[in-house]
């Protein structure tokens, strides 16, 4: 199935969202769109949570410094005197 997506929609993430389409349009036609519509919910809460997470430990690693890199010494301009 997956051969199939990416031959004709192209890349992963519009595989993924050929997926989720396909999967959604399935669910919605077989009456469990509510079904569909709660697991949307929960991976939003989940994926924000790993957002915040990772925003906490790069404001907390930008105030650290931990991310700054030693700076280069300039180089030396050549003496045309």
């Amino acid at each position: 199935m997956r051969a199939l997506l990416s031959l004709t929609c192209g890349g992963p993430g519009r595989v993924a969202t050929s997926a989720g389409a396909i999967v959604a349009i399935l669910a919605v036609a077989s009456g469990n769109g509510c079904d569909v519509l709660r697991a949307a919910w929960v991976t939003s809460l989940v994926a924000s949570g790993f957002v915040f997470a990772f925003a906490v430990l790069a404001m907390i690693g930008a105030a650290t410094g931990v991310v700054d890199e030693t700076p280069a010494p300039a180089p030396k301009e050549a003496d045309h005197g």
